[in-house]
């Protein structure tokens, strides 16, 4: 008997077959628990991918509006808020929406990529606001691994940092320092001065007359103009007056910076004054050459027509019955030490001339007719004559608002050639000195209604600002990105 079960225990303790099974049984539980890991590990990286894909449409959104407007923050923060509701996949209870926890805008970034935010230069006001970061709330994901094994809620979260830049293509190539900055004024207090001008119709109105400006020694003043840099427009000073001249100059300039080119430049008006039709110069050989066209109206005071016009007694303007008359100037100019005038201007004299045998009634201005007591401003009176078809009307001395020198073809197609779009530069509280200058930030790009053509040995321009380009203007393109 004894011996029996001796060699029964000796056959079992010989017998392989099924040893592996304890083994299996090991390995499947970690095999298991690997695979429970590696699902959780993808719901979890799915997660934070939803999380990150929420947080930079938030910040893009956001960005979006940054335009320097003194409500751009406003309408940052709404876009932010409004954006999206969406719920993630994988998040648990009531907390799966991807819902803003913090939103902070900045002036500048830190100089590092791997620094905190917190480096960064915070935006004291809309006006100086060129990024926002937005944090979402963190979300949490229910794990499948057991919490005797790991934790069995882990939870992510997401953060995006966006800019926005305006960039304006196909400009002529010129800055101005910003008319409406005084002394003491900080850098982001003149740009609330222009944003604050540009909503007033009454100071729009007001005619400027913007001094080229660029010695070396003496700092650039509010009203002074210059020319800007570009690689594609060069050093060459003929190839600069033909981007001054030309429809779409083949240069595109960014509101974050752009160069001021060194140099006064006395033969610009042959680049400016082809929107007249007016053609001198570098610009002689230019009368069938749509890129060079003038504008549909160039009532200027001129007589004589053909391509020699002469201004006419008295230009700009005289008293009835003058030959001709152009835009006039302010009566009184009692800003920006006699540059800038008051907005009134003798809108009497200049319809008589140019008008008095038309029928047609002189445009509206807030629903009265325009008159010396009622003015409107230059350039709605320059629409309104190309609106109702009386360019053709003559004044005394044979003056027409009609081409009369260029020959190239159709003027209805292009752009308002009597609008420079200017980048408005607050040179005076970024102290710039004279001439050539790198990396100068824009306050914004302005629209300059050009009223008259220089007369020769003349480099001042007399405009009126009709407004600051924006989204969906000709040629502009806001540029908006992610940064982290």
């Amino acid at each position: 008997m004894i011996d029996r079960f001796r060699r029964g225990a000796v056959a079992f303790w010989r017998d392989t077959d099924g040893i592996i099974l304890p083994y299996v049984t090991i390995m499947l539980l970690a095999i298991v628990g690997l695979s429970v890991l590696a699902l959780d590990g993808a719901r979890f990286m799915s997660l934070q991918t939803q999380m990150q894909a929420g947080a930079d449409a938030l910040a893009l959104a956001g960005a979006a509006e940054l335009d320097r407007m003194p409500d751009a923050q406003a309408r940052a923060t709404a876009a932010i808020n409004n954006l999206l509701s969406n719920s993630t996949v994988f998040g648990a209870g009531d907390n799966r929406n991807v819902r803003v926890a913090d939103v902070r805008f900045y002036s500048r970034l830190p100089d590092s990529d791997a620094s905190d935010m917190a480096a960064g230069t915070p935006a004291s006001d809309a006006t100086n606001a060129r990024f926002v970061a937005v944090t979402v709330q963190p979300v949490a994901l229910n794990t499948i691994l057991p919490p005797l094994v790991g934790a069995n809620v882990v939870t992510t979260g997401a953060s995006a940092v966006a800019g926005f830049d305006q960039v304006v293509c196909g400009a002529t190539p010129i800055f101005v320092c910003n008319p409406y900055e005084v002394g003491g004024m900080t850098y982001d207090q003149a740009t609330r001065a222009l944003q604050a001008a540009m909503a007033d119709p009454a100071v729009r109105r007001r005619l400027i007359r913007l001094r080229q400006y660029g010695r070396e020694l003496d700092p650039y003043a509010p009203g002074d103009y210059g020319f800007l840099d570009s690689p594609t427009i060069g050093a060459d000073a003929n190839v600069l007056i033909e981007a001054l001249g030309r429809v779409r100059p083949a240069a595109c300039f960014a509101q974050s910076a752009v160069n001021l080119r060194e140099g006064y430049m006395t033969t610009a008006r042959e680049g400016f004054n082809v929107r007249f039709d007016l053609y001198e110069g570098a610009m002689a050989n230019r009368t069938l050459d749509a890129d060079f066209r003038p504008a549909e109206n160039v009532r200027k005071g001129y007589v004589g027509g053909g391509c020699h016009p002469l201004p006419a007694d008295s230009w700009p303007i005289g008293q009835p019955p003058s030959q001709a008359t152009g835009m006039p100037l302010d009566q009184v100019y009692p800003y920006l030490n006699g540059q800038m005038g008051n907005g009134e201007w003798d809108f009497a004299t200049y319809w008589q001339v140019n008008h008095g045998a038309d029928a047609r009634m002189p445009p509206n201005v807030n629903g009265a007719p325009a008159g010396n007591s009622n003015v409107p401003s230059r350039y709605a009176v320059y629409r309104y004559e190309i609106e109702q078809g009386i360019i053709a009307d003559r004044s005394p001395g044979g003056e027409t608002g009609a081409p009369t020198c260029y020959a190239g073809g159709n003027l209805a197609d292009r752009p308002d050639r009597r609008i420079l779009t200017a980048a408005v530069i607050n040179c005076q509280s970024l102290a710039l000195p004279g001439g050539a200058q790198a990396n100068v930030p824009v306050a914004a790009f302005a629209k300059l209604f050009l009223t008259l053509p220089l007369a020769r040995a003349q480099t001042d321009l007399y405009v009126e600002v009709i407004g600051l380009v924006r989204p969906g203007d000709d040629g502009n393109f806001d540029m908006v990105q992610l940064y982290r």
